[in-house]
C-alpha cells in the first residue's frame, strides 16, 4: 500500500521527467533539421510552450516536498522557536492563499479557453489541456507545503525538547558536582 502511494504521490514528478526528455529530444530534433538540414518544424514551437509549462506546474510539487524553492531564511534563523513557529504558520497561510489565488483563476481560464474552443494555431491542440497542470499542480503544492509545515513544526518541537533535556543534564550534573 506505501509503495502505490509513493507512486501515485510521484506522478507529476515523472511526468514533468518525461516532459523534459521529450522537450530536450525535441528541440535538438527542431535545431538538426532547421540548421542543418534547413526545413524547419512549424509545430516545434507550440510543443515546446506546453511542454514547458507541464515541467514547471508539475515539478512545483516535487520542488516543494524537497524544499528546493528558493527561501531567504536569514531573518528566520534570528529567531527563537516559538517566534519560528508563528513565522512558519504566517508563511504557510500567504502560500496557501497565493496558491488558491492561482488556482482559482486558473480554472476560470481554463474554462474560458474551452468555452470558446481555443486553441492553438498550428496543431489545433485545445489551450484548456495545455493548462491544466496549473490548478491541479497548486492543490497539489498547498498540500505539500502543508506536510512540510507540520514536519518542520515537529522538528522545531523536538530541538526544543532536546535543548531542554540538555539543559536539565547540565543542572543535574552541575548540582551532583556541588554536593559531592
Amino acid at each position: 500500500m506505501k509503495e502505490k502511494n509513493n507512486i501515485f504521490k510521484q506522478i507529476d514528478t515523472m511526468i514533468s521527467v518525461v516532459a523534459l526528455i521529450v522537450l530536450i529530444c525535441i528541440t535538438f530534433i527542431g535545431v538538426v533539421f532547421r540548421y542543418v538540414l534547413g526545413t524547419p518544424f512549424s509545430w516545434l514551437e507550440e510543443v515546446q510552450l506546453a511542454l514547458i509549462i507541464w515541467i514547471v506546474f508539475c515539478g512545483g510539487r516535487y520542488a516543494f516536498e524537497t524544499n528546493s524553492h528558493v527561501a531567504i531564511d536569514m531573518i528566520y534563523d534570528m529567531f527563537p522557536n516559538k517566534g519560528k513557529k508563528v513565522l512558519l504558520m504566517i508563511i504557510a497561510v500567504v502560500v496557501t492563499v497565493v496558491l488558491a489565488f492561482v488556482c482559482f483563476y486558473s480554472i476560470d481560464y481554463i474554462k474560458i479557453m474551452f468555452q470558446y474552443s481555443i486553441s492553438t494555431s498550428i496543431l489545433s491542440i485545445p489551450c484548456g489541456v495545455l493548462y491544466i497542470p496549473i490548478p491541479v499542480s497548486c492543490i497539489l503544492m498547498m498540500i505539500q507545503y502543508w506536510i512540510n509545515t507540520k514536519q518542520e513544526l515537529k522538528d522545531l518541537d523536538k530541538n526544543t525538547n532536546e535543548k531542554m533535556d540538555k539543559n536539565i543534564n547540565k543542572n543535574t550534573n552541575k548540582n551532583i558536582k556541588e554536593e559531592v
